[in-house]
Protein backbone atom coordinates (compact mmCIF):
# COMPACT_ATOMS: atom_id res chain seq x y z
CA UNK A 1 0.00 0.00 0.00
CA UNK A 2 2.88 1.81 1.00
CA UNK A 3 4.99 1.38 -2.61
CA UNK A 4 1.64 2.29 -3.92
CA UNK A 5 1.45 5.82 -2.66
CA UNK A 6 4.99 6.25 -3.73
CA UNK A 7 4.51 5.41 -7.09
CA UNK A 8 1.44 7.64 -7.31
CA UNK A 9 3.23 10.48 -5.54
CA UNK A 10 5.98 10.16 -8.68
CA UNK A 11 3.53 10.19 -10.96
CA UNK A 12 1.96 13.18 -10.02
CA UNK A 13 5.39 15.57 -9.56
CA UNK A 14 6.63 14.41 -13.01
CA UNK A 15 3.27 15.81 -14.19
CA UNK A 16 3.71 18.72 -12.66
CA UNK A 17 6.93 19.19 -13.74
CA UNK A 18 5.87 19.02 -17.79
CA UNK A 19 5.71 22.33 -19.59
CA UNK A 20 2.08 23.82 -19.84
CA UNK A 21 1.91 23.00 -23.68
CA UNK A 22 2.85 19.17 -23.35
CA UNK A 23 -0.05 19.25 -20.20
CA UNK A 24 -2.27 21.04 -22.24
CA UNK A 25 -1.71 18.84 -25.09
CA UNK A 26 -2.54 15.94 -23.18
CA UNK A 27 -5.29 17.06 -21.74
CA UNK A 28 -6.97 17.81 -25.32
CA UNK A 29 -5.88 14.16 -26.55
CA UNK A 30 -7.71 13.10 -23.07
CA UNK A 31 -10.66 15.26 -23.55
CA UNK A 32 -10.76 13.68 -27.64
CA UNK A 33 -10.30 10.33 -26.35
CA UNK A 34 -13.29 10.13 -24.15
CA UNK A 35 -15.75 11.73 -26.73
CA UNK A 36 -14.58 9.33 -29.23
CA UNK A 37 -14.45 5.95 -26.87
CA UNK A 38 -18.01 7.55 -25.55
CA UNK A 39 -19.56 7.83 -29.13
CA UNK A 40 -22.42 5.26 -28.80
CA UNK A 41 -23.37 6.35 -25.35
CA UNK A 42 -23.04 10.05 -26.55
CA UNK A 43 -26.18 8.91 -29.14
CA UNK A 44 -28.15 7.35 -26.58
CA UNK A 45 -28.14 9.87 -23.88
CA UNK A 46 -28.88 12.83 -27.03
CA UNK A 47 -31.91 10.24 -27.57
CA UNK A 48 -33.12 10.41 -23.73
CA UNK A 49 -33.02 13.66 -23.77
CA UNK A 50 -34.79 14.66 -26.46
CA UNK A 51 -37.40 11.68 -25.08
CA UNK A 52 -37.68 13.24 -22.26
CA UNK A 53 -37.85 17.30 -23.54
CA UNK A 54 -41.01 16.08 -25.48
CA UNK A 55 -42.72 12.94 -23.66
CA UNK A 56 -45.93 14.00 -23.38
CA UNK A 57 -46.74 16.53 -25.38
CA UNK A 58 -48.77 16.83 -29.08
CA UNK A 59 -46.69 19.10 -31.00
CA UNK A 60 -43.62 16.83 -29.66
CA UNK A 61 -40.42 18.00 -31.63
CA UNK A 62 -42.41 20.93 -33.23
CA UNK A 63 -42.02 23.12 -30.21
CA UNK A 64 -38.28 22.89 -31.16
CA UNK A 65 -39.39 25.30 -34.05
CA UNK A 66 -41.86 27.10 -32.16
CA UNK A 67 -40.34 27.95 -28.81
CA UNK A 68 -37.83 30.69 -31.06
CA UNK A 69 -40.68 31.69 -33.31
CA UNK A 70 -43.33 32.79 -30.25
CA UNK A 71 -40.28 34.20 -28.15
CA UNK A 72 -39.29 36.43 -31.34
CA UNK A 73 -43.18 37.61 -31.15
CA UNK A 74 -43.37 38.15 -28.08
CA UNK A 75 -40.13 40.15 -27.93
CA UNK A 76 -41.53 42.43 -30.99
CA UNK A 77 -44.67 42.88 -29.89
CA UNK A 78 -43.27 44.31 -26.32
CA UNK A 79 -40.10 46.28 -27.33
CA UNK A 80 -40.39 47.15 -31.42
CA UNK A 81 -41.28 50.75 -30.59
CA UNK A 82 -38.58 51.06 -27.69
CA UNK A 83 -35.40 49.77 -29.43
CA UNK A 84 -37.04 48.37 -32.86
CA UNK A 85 -36.83 52.06 -34.80
CA UNK A 86 -33.88 51.91 -37.00
CA UNK A 87 -33.39 48.82 -36.94
CA UNK A 88 -34.23 46.87 -40.73
CA UNK A 89 -36.05 43.73 -40.51
CA UNK A 90 -36.49 43.84 -36.71
CA UNK A 91 -37.67 39.61 -35.86
CA UNK A 92 -34.93 38.45 -37.62
CA UNK A 93 -32.17 40.99 -35.54
CA UNK A 94 -34.83 39.63 -31.97
CA UNK A 95 -34.14 35.79 -33.42
CA UNK A 96 -30.56 36.35 -34.18
CA UNK A 97 -30.06 36.99 -30.41
CA UNK A 98 -32.53 34.82 -29.27
CA UNK A 99 -30.78 31.36 -30.87
CA UNK A 100 -27.43 32.08 -29.96
CA UNK A 101 -28.35 33.36 -26.50
CA UNK A 102 -30.63 29.68 -26.44
CA UNK A 103 -27.39 27.33 -27.31
CA UNK A 104 -25.80 28.96 -24.21
CA UNK A 105 -29.01 28.77 -22.02
CA UNK A 106 -29.57 24.84 -22.88
CA UNK A 107 -26.09 23.28 -22.38
CA UNK A 108 -25.17 25.48 -19.62
CA UNK A 109 -28.83 24.95 -17.70
CA UNK A 110 -29.10 21.29 -18.25
CA UNK A 111 -25.20 20.38 -18.01
CA UNK A 112 -26.06 21.91 -14.62
CA UNK A 113 -27.85 19.51 -12.54
CA UNK A 114 -26.95 16.20 -15.14
CA UNK A 115 -24.56 14.73 -12.65
CA UNK A 116 -27.37 14.61 -9.67
CA UNK A 117 -29.90 13.63 -12.07
CA UNK A 118 -28.34 11.08 -13.64
CA UNK A 119 -26.96 9.65 -10.47
CA UNK A 120 -27.99 5.89 -11.34
CA UNK A 121 -26.69 5.61 -14.12
CA UNK A 122 -23.59 7.04 -12.82
CA UNK A 123 -23.14 4.37 -9.97
CA UNK A 124 -24.21 1.44 -12.04
CA UNK A 125 -22.16 1.69 -15.27
CA UNK A 126 -18.97 2.58 -16.08
CA UNK A 127 -19.56 5.82 -18.39
CA UNK A 128 -17.35 8.54 -18.15
CA UNK A 129 -18.83 11.71 -15.90
CA UNK A 130 -17.93 13.88 -19.02
CA UNK A 131 -19.98 12.45 -21.55
CA UNK A 132 -23.32 13.91 -19.32
CA UNK A 133 -22.28 17.68 -20.20
CA UNK A 134 -21.26 16.69 -23.50
CA UNK A 135 -24.63 14.90 -24.29
CA UNK A 136 -26.33 17.88 -23.38
CA UNK A 137 -24.32 19.99 -25.84
CA UNK A 138 -25.04 17.66 -28.76
CA UNK A 139 -28.95 18.08 -27.87
CA UNK A 140 -28.37 22.10 -28.09
CA UNK A 141 -26.77 21.42 -31.44
CA UNK A 142 -29.45 19.87 -32.97
CA UNK A 143 -32.18 22.17 -31.28
CA UNK A 144 -30.28 24.93 -32.90
CA UNK A 145 -30.85 23.07 -36.49
CA UNK A 146 -34.55 23.40 -35.76
CA UNK A 147 -34.34 26.64 -34.75
CA UNK A 148 -32.20 27.61 -37.64
CA UNK A 149 -35.05 26.53 -39.76
CA UNK A 150 -37.56 28.98 -38.13
CA UNK A 151 -34.73 32.19 -38.46
CA UNK A 152 -35.22 31.09 -42.60
CA UNK A 153 -38.48 31.24 -42.03
CA UNK A 154 -39.18 34.46 -40.74
CA UNK A 155 -36.27 35.99 -43.61
CA UNK A 156 -38.75 34.92 -45.98
CA UNK A 157 -41.99 36.31 -44.56
CA UNK A 158 -39.90 39.88 -43.46
CA UNK A 159 -38.21 39.63 -46.98
CA UNK A 160 -34.81 39.83 -45.10
CA UNK A 161 -32.41 39.37 -48.20
CA UNK A 162 -29.95 36.37 -48.05
CA UNK A 163 -26.26 36.19 -48.62
CA UNK A 164 -23.57 33.90 -48.98
CA UNK A 165 -21.86 34.85 -45.01
CA UNK A 166 -25.13 32.82 -44.14
CA UNK A 167 -22.54 29.80 -44.46
CA UNK A 168 -20.18 30.93 -42.08
CA UNK A 169 -22.01 30.37 -39.33
CA UNK A 170 -20.56 26.63 -39.15
CA UNK A 171 -17.18 28.90 -38.24
CA UNK A 172 -18.96 31.28 -35.48
CA UNK A 173 -21.50 28.46 -33.84
CA UNK A 174 -18.65 25.78 -33.22
CA UNK A 175 -16.99 28.82 -30.61
CA UNK A 176 -20.21 29.82 -28.63
CA UNK A 177 -20.93 25.58 -28.25
CA UNK A 178 -17.35 25.35 -26.79
CA UNK A 179 -17.40 28.46 -25.17
CA UNK A 180 -20.89 27.39 -23.10
CA UNK A 181 -19.88 23.54 -22.68
CA UNK A 182 -16.99 24.95 -20.69
CA UNK A 183 -19.68 26.88 -18.41
CA UNK A 184 -21.60 23.74 -18.32
CA UNK A 185 -18.47 21.19 -16.99
CA UNK A 186 -18.06 24.47 -14.59
CA UNK A 187 -21.28 24.28 -13.18
CA UNK A 188 -21.87 20.69 -13.63
CA UNK A 189 -19.00 20.28 -10.76
CA UNK A 190 -20.15 23.61 -8.73
CA UNK A 191 -23.57 21.87 -8.06
CA UNK A 192 -22.81 18.47 -6.87
CA UNK A 193 -20.78 20.35 -4.10
CA UNK A 194 -23.39 23.10 -3.86
CA UNK A 195 -27.17 22.82 -4.91
CA UNK A 196 -28.38 26.59 -4.07
CA UNK A 197 -25.71 27.35 -7.45
CA UNK A 198 -28.87 26.41 -9.25
CA UNK A 199 -31.02 29.32 -8.42
CA UNK A 200 -28.28 31.96 -8.07
CA UNK A 201 -27.50 30.91 -11.99
CA UNK A 202 -30.92 30.51 -12.77
CA UNK A 203 -31.29 34.87 -11.69
CA UNK A 204 -27.47 35.11 -13.15
CA UNK A 205 -28.51 34.30 -16.63
CA UNK A 206 -31.91 36.34 -16.54
CA UNK A 207 -29.20 39.03 -15.80
CA UNK A 208 -26.74 37.97 -18.43
CA UNK A 209 -29.41 37.87 -20.89
CA UNK A 210 -30.87 41.35 -20.70
CA UNK A 211 -27.11 42.49 -20.81
CA UNK A 212 -26.64 41.01 -24.04
CA UNK A 213 -28.04 42.92 -27.03
CA UNK A 214 -30.69 40.78 -28.47
CA UNK A 215 -33.53 43.08 -28.31
CA UNK A 216 -31.21 46.34 -28.65
CA UNK A 217 -28.62 48.11 -30.00
CA UNK A 218 -25.69 48.84 -27.26
CA UNK A 219 -25.74 52.27 -29.26
CA UNK A 220 -29.56 52.61 -27.90
CA UNK A 221 -28.09 52.26 -23.84
CA UNK A 222 -25.41 55.06 -24.58
CA UNK A 223 -23.15 55.40 -22.38
CA UNK A 224 -21.67 54.62 -18.85
CA UNK A 225 -20.79 51.31 -17.15
CA UNK A 226 -23.93 49.73 -18.46
CA UNK A 227 -22.10 49.82 -22.22
CA UNK A 228 -18.64 48.99 -20.56
CA UNK A 229 -20.59 45.80 -19.32
CA UNK A 230 -21.90 45.15 -22.68
CA UNK A 231 -19.04 45.37 -24.78
CA UNK A 232 -17.12 42.82 -22.21
CA UNK A 233 -19.44 40.64 -22.26
CA UNK A 234 -18.47 37.36 -24.12
CA UNK A 235 -22.29 37.10 -25.76
CA UNK A 236 -22.19 40.24 -27.20
CA UNK A 237 -19.18 39.23 -29.67
CA UNK A 238 -21.17 35.95 -30.43
CA UNK A 239 -24.32 37.62 -31.08
CA UNK A 240 -22.83 40.35 -33.36
CA UNK A 241 -20.77 38.10 -35.25
CA UNK A 242 -23.93 35.97 -35.73
CA UNK A 243 -26.02 38.66 -37.01
CA UNK A 244 -23.46 40.19 -39.06
CA UNK A 245 -23.61 37.25 -41.06
CA UNK A 246 -27.15 36.67 -41.59
CA UNK A 247 -28.60 40.34 -41.14
CA UNK A 248 -25.83 42.03 -43.04
CA UNK A 249 -23.63 39.91 -44.93
CA UNK A 250 -20.03 41.43 -43.51
CA UNK A 251 -17.48 38.69 -42.43
CA UNK A 252 -16.39 39.46 -39.27
CA UNK A 253 -12.55 40.58 -38.42
CA UNK A 254 -9.99 38.78 -37.64
CA UNK A 255 -10.21 40.33 -34.21
CA UNK A 256 -13.75 38.81 -33.83
CA UNK A 257 -13.13 35.80 -34.59
CA UNK A 258 -9.94 35.63 -32.52
CA UNK A 259 -11.60 36.99 -29.42
CA UNK A 260 -14.43 34.40 -30.02
CA UNK A 261 -12.19 31.49 -29.85
CA UNK A 262 -10.19 32.74 -27.22
CA UNK A 263 -13.12 32.89 -25.28
CA UNK A 264 -14.32 29.70 -26.53
CA UNK A 265 -11.07 27.28 -25.85
CA UNK A 266 -10.20 29.69 -22.86
CA UNK A 267 -13.82 28.77 -21.34
CA UNK A 268 -13.62 25.25 -22.44
CA UNK A 269 -10.33 24.31 -20.50
CA UNK A 270 -10.73 25.91 -17.20
CA UNK A 271 -14.39 24.51 -17.19
CA UNK A 272 -13.09 20.71 -18.31
CA UNK A 273 -9.88 21.23 -15.78
CA UNK A 274 -12.36 21.67 -13.19
CA UNK A 275 -14.46 18.94 -13.21
CA UNK A 276 -11.59 16.47 -14.40
CA UNK A 277 -9.81 17.63 -10.44
CA UNK A 278 -13.05 16.90 -8.86
CA UNK A 279 -14.05 13.70 -10.57
CA UNK A 280 -13.38 11.44 -8.11
CA UNK A 281 -15.32 13.25 -5.42
CA UNK A 282 -18.45 13.62 -7.47
CA UNK A 283 -19.31 9.53 -6.52
CA UNK A 284 -19.78 11.03 -2.98
CA UNK A 285 -22.45 14.00 -3.52
CA UNK A 286 -24.70 12.44 -5.75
Amino acid sequence: MKEKKVKEKKVKEKKERQPFKERFKQRSGEFYDQTRKNSYVLKAMVKKNFKAQYRGSVLGIVWTVLNPLLSMLVLSFVFSNIFGRGIDYYPVYILCGTIVFNILRQITTQSLTCLVTNSGILKKTKISYSVLPMSNTFTAIVNFFFSFIALIFVMLIVGQPFYWTIFLTIVIVPAIVLFSLGIGYFLASLYTFFRDIKHFYAVGLTLWQYLTPIFYTASAIGGGIALKIINLNPMTVYVNAFRDVIKLGVVPGGIEFLIMYAWAFGMLAFGYLVFRLNRRRYILYI
